[in-house]
């Protein structure tokens, strides 16, 4: 059979408009959706960078941490019995991620419940220790005035809600 080229010289350039469209696709700006889900993987993987720090100090372990799903607004944080961690980024009503100090106390608090599924005396403890240990870091910086912002309605046992197969906060 007859051919007139051979199959390794023929190739296809690219046209200048698709080349013109490549070089202007990575400048195009991000959608807001885009944008929010970008800020949200990068303060995940930060709380599990700290997380991954903290846990060997405290002889924890925990099976994954996670996002909250949007429209959760009934708790900052979960945390199973199987060591799963749900962390809320955003505020319920703004939208906006929540402060940096707020999700490391969050965090801190979760990583408490890995051993302690309640709000019991040694929770308490442990979750201090662990909030200390991460102010020590540098990772937990709360406000001006040096108190720790916690949120005195957790530890009434009264209000606390505690179940055996999770716990929030």
């Amino acid at each position: 059979m007859a051919r007139l080229f051979e199959a390794e010289s023929l190739s296809f350039r690219r046209t200048g408009m698709a080349r013109l469209r490549d070089a202007v696709r990575p400048l195009r700006k991000p959608t807001s959706r885009e944008a929010r889900l970008d800020e949200d993987a990068q303060t995940l993987a930060g709380l599990i960078e700290i997380a991954d720090i903290l846990c060997p100090q405290f002889r924890l372990r925990y099976l994954k941490i996670v996002a909250e799903r949007a429209g959760v607004n009934g708790h900052y944080g979960i945390c199973y019995e199987d060591g799963e961690i749900r962390i809320r980024l955003r505020h319920a009503k703004t939208g906006r991620l929540l402060k940096r100090s707020s999700l490391i106390d969050t965090l801190c608090h979760e990583l408490a419940h890995l051993r302690h599924l309640d709000h019991s005396i040694r929770f308490r403890r442990l979750y201090g220790r662990i909030l200390d240990r991460a102010r020590e870091l540098g990772y937990y910086q709360p406000g001006p005035d040096g108190r720790r912002p916690r949120q005195l309605a957790l530890f009434d046992t009264a209000a606390c809600g505690t179940k055996h197969h999770a716990h929030s906060i």
